[in-house]
């Protein structure tokens, strides 16, 4: 058996500094994390932010001093956007920059879930696949998508608001896009939505060829799950034929520059998150502000969606590392990690998490927005958050 070799170093004032620990990214002075999203590729601009909202974090957490005496730094790899080139470079933050733990954001997680798993590397980030949720080194506070059941509240919402038929706008070259499509079919179904037709926002797209289509689904209900400049592109189709939509739902449209964007097309589209939304403005969101204008100002607005996915999966990470003491291991921050209950990262979150018991579950917490009358910005739907219920299999 390995023995982790632990001594203690004394500082120039005499005060005792953080030890000397033996795992791959820990010394005297600094913790070296890994972060892996992509900077190339088709979703590359999805992601950016993300980055933005890790450096506010950590950007905080080191001017108090950092964990347990240490710094955290990270090293960064690009995916590209690819399950290939996300593997390779999960491989080269571990086995070549030695780097503790990853924090994590990509639509293609899947490339390199399994090496990850198998060398015990802790991993936090938002949850864009199901594999997040089936091995147990990866945590996320955000889970759209599991092999688990649907929730009710999707559906539920769409019926108080008068929906009696969907259409699902989906892309069949993205497995979370058919994924998350298959959960909110479900959720509508059960509140009895029949789900009459689904149409591909793969882009290019021929906007006046969609909008034909849900116009002929007879759908009165429709929900996106491509990205929000995709899914602008279906809705702007869709209201040149004239289709009679009661409620737009899209998960992925809270987001001030699809509005300059669009512009008033998109008045009355229904929207959801799984955390707090900047609209009620807690103290926790003007620290996430405040943060973002002094350690990452090139993101502008600060308020954004990935931005915080970083702040927040940061934190978490943080979280799990003062848990593990002075001379933290790899093994000990997921233990400790998925013991972990009540977390709700300063109440960014709409209910907090028990990481014991909610692994592998979608989501049952979410608040919902309405783009306002003249497309500027987002209308909080009360009541905030609504919750709703798994759904029997």
């Amino acid at each position: 058996m390995a023995v982790a070799l632990v001594g203690c170093r004394v500082s120039s004032d005499g005060r005792s500094a953080a030890p000397t620990c033996a795992e791959p990214g820990v010394n005297a002075d600094a913790i070296r994390l890994g972060l892996l999203y992509p900077d190339t590729g088709n979703s590359a601009s999805l992601f950016l932010p993300f980055r933005a909202g890790v450096d506010a974090r950590l950007g905080v957490a080191n001017a108090a001093g950092g964990v347990n005496g240490r710094q955290i730094r990270y090293t960064w790899r690009d995916d590209a956007s690819s399950p290939a080139g996300n593997d390779a470079a999960a491989r080269t933050l571990v086995n070549d920059d030695r780097d503790f733990g990853l924090l994590e954001s990509s639509a293609v997680a899947s490339g390199s879930a399994a090496f990850l798993h198998s060398v015990g590397v802790p991993v936090v980030g938002p949850a864009l696949e199901a594999v997040w949720t089936q091995n147990d080194n990866m945590f996320s506070y955000s889970n759209l998508v599991s092999d688990g059941p649907s929730v009710t509240v999707w559906g539920d919402f769409v019926a108080e608001r008068g929906g009696h038929r969907a259409v699902i706008a989906q892309s069949g070259f993205s497995a979370t896009s058919m994924a998350l499509a298959d959960k909110l079919a479900v959720s509508l179904q059960a509140a009895g939505i029949p789900v009459v037709g689904r149409v591909d926002a793969t882009g290019p797209i021929d906007v006046a060829g969609i909008g034909r289509k849900v116009l002929a689904s007879g759908a009165d209900v429709l929900v996106g799950t491509v990205t929000g400049a995709a899914f602008g592109q279906v809705v702007v189709g869709a209201r040149a034929a004239r289709a009679n939509l009661k409620v737009i739902l899209s998960p992925v449209s809270y987001d001030q520059r699809l509005l300059r964007l669009f512009g008033p097309v998109l008045a009355g589209l229904y929207t959801f998150v799984d955390y707090q939304p900047f609209e009620v403005d807690t103290p926790a969101h003007q620290r996430f502000l405040a943060a973002m204008r002094t350690y990452a100002p090139e993101i502008s607005p600060p308020a954004q969606q990935s931005a915080l996915a970083g702040w927040i999966s940061t934190d978490l990470f943080l979280t799990g590392l003062a848990a593990a003491g002075p001379c933290p291991s790899r093994a000990a921050v997921v233990r400790l990690l998925r013991a972990t209950k009540g977390y709700d990262a300063d109440g960014l979150l709409p209910a907090p998490i028990d990481f014991s018991s909610d692994g592998g579950k979608v989501n049952r917490c979410y608040t919902f927005l309405r783009v306002n009358a003249d497309a500027k910005g987002f209308d909080l739907i009360r009541p905030a958050p609504r919750c709703g219920t798994e759904i029997s299999q």
